[in-house]
């Protein structure tokens, strides 16, 4: 019996009007770092990975973010398969995790800061890099220093907006776990 998520990639590539095969399909349930063996059909799959995400995404949003009832389906199906992911329960988790960080207002409000810190670090050291051809002594340096500044502000803010999704992805997972 295939796995829930499947039935759902299905229909909903079905109303996209995009075909999946019956190969295809049975490729969804193999572990996600198998080894192909030449099997074309889990080839076709990996190659098509981002259209498979697009179309569960989609679902997922229509059908309301039913995030309990995912997180059961990508249990009961990676407990099948050994307690390793599958490709449809790797796509199905990034859809949960996706909808987890994007409903999140902190989230959102650090990824927009460190693009902007980040985008600010380049526009200085861009003018720190124009001010040193046209040689103005002092100003060139502090502004690559400035920018520099920029940037390695951005990356500690990236590494506090990922442990944050995290915490807030794990604490998610938490409250929607089952209780039997």
């Amino acid at each position: 019996m295939p796995s829930p998520l499947i039935e759902i990639l299905k229909d909903e590539l079905t109303v996209q009007r995009v075909f999946l095969s019956s190969d295809e399909e049975r490729a969804l349930d193999r572990i996600a770092d198998d080894t192909d063996g030449g099997d074309l059909a889990f080839e076709r799959v990996k190659a098509r990975r981002y259209l498979f995400y697009a179309a569960l995404r989609d679902r997922f949003v229509y059908d309301g973010r039913p995030i309990r009832q995912w997180l059961e389906w990508i249990a009961e199906a990676e407990a099948s398969a050994g307690n390793k992911p599958t490709i449809i329960t790797a796509l199905a988790t990034r859809v949960v995790e996706w909808s987890i960080r994007a409903s999140d207002r902190v989230s959102m409000i650090l990824g927009f800061a460190t693009g902007l810190v980040r985008w600010f670090a380049i526009f200085l050291l861009a003018i720190g890099g124009w001010a040193g051809t046209r040689d103005f002594a002092p100003a060139w340096w502090v502004i690559c220093a400035l920018g520099l500044g920029f940037w390695f502000g951005a990356r500690f803010l990236k590494r506090f907006t990922d442990r944050h999704v995290t915490g807030v992805v794990a604490a998610t997972r938490e409250r929607y776990a089952s209780p039997f």
